[in-house]
């Protein structure tokens, strides 16, 4: 493992990091879903998940994992706020391009959800004023953190090609492949499995990896991690509350829409 770790960070020192992040989802997520099929829908580990203290220690250990490997990475110096999309941020044609390409794809988004909507009615996706503003928040919380997440991923992706390939291209393919690293991450929560055969949940896997692809489009085109998170947290603001409402129980009960979801 050692061996393994070294060769990678001399193509670059922030794929160890991005090793050890997708290894601790894998296991994290594999362990919590063995822990709740031993426990069952009205088991105590169920129970406590599903209340709102448990709700919310999943919600911001979810948020650690998403931000704190790239933030350290960040401030250790090894990693550049300028790939990220953090800074220098081009406010010309880059910048007008970006905001043509998100406005479109949010339009796209909103049609789609619109449709599927009117096909599938559901209940109204809030409670009442004040439920509505604090999931509103953390979804554009959370979508903060999954963009710095696959902001974190692509950087890391396109150092490696720009220190060890002579690609001409190495922003482009790192983009993209820094795409199908999360693919493959995502692939290894049995979450993900078990939502893509559920009504009201895979939806939301849709939306997400349709906001992946159209995020990395958009940093290819502006370079710009605000702009990513304004599409991202707009789309899953209007959109998560509105299509994601399960409509079955699963074999996790009451916790299947609760479950981690990156």
């Amino acid at each position: 493992m050692t061996t393994l770790l070294h060769t990678l960070a001399d193509y670059s020192p922030l794929l160890p990091w991005v090793l050890a992040s997708m290894a601790w989802y894998a296991l994290a997520t594999v362990a919590l879903w063995l822990a709740l099929r031993h426990s069952g829908p009205k088991g105590r580990l169920s129970s406590l998940l599903g209340s709102i203290p448990g709700q919310l220690g999943l919600w911001l250990a979810r948020l650690t994992w998403l931000i704190g490997p790239g933030y350290a990475a960040l401030l250790l110096g090894i990693l550049s706020p300028r790939l990220m999309g953090l800074s220098q941020v081009e406010l010309g044609w880059g910048l007008g391009r970006g905001l043509l390409f998100a406005a479109g794809a949010l339009a796209v988004l909103l049609a789609a959800g619109l449709s599927y909507r009117r096909a599938h009615p559901a209940q109204p996706p809030y409670l009442t004023l004040s439920h509505g503003i604090a999931l509103t928040v953390l979804l554009v919380m959370e979508a903060g953190a999954l963009q710095w997440q696959w902001a974190f991923y692509r950087s890391a992706m396109i150092e490696a090609l720009t220190t060890t390939t002579t690609s001409s291209a190495p922003v482009y393919w790192g983009t993209w492949l820094a795409v199908g690293v999360l693919v493959v991450q995502g692939a290894l929560s049995p979450w993900l499995w078990h939502d893509l055969r559920r009504a009201g949940l895979a939806e939301r896997r849709v939306l997400r990896a349709a906001l992946l692809a159209g995020s990395s489009v958009l940093y290819l085109l502006s370079r710009n991690f605000w702009l990513a998170w304004a599409l991202h947290g707009a789309a899953s603001a209007i959109l998560e509350p509105r299509v994601v409402q399960p409509r079955a129980q699963g074999v996790l009960g009451r916790n299947e829409d609760q479950a981690p979801s990156a």
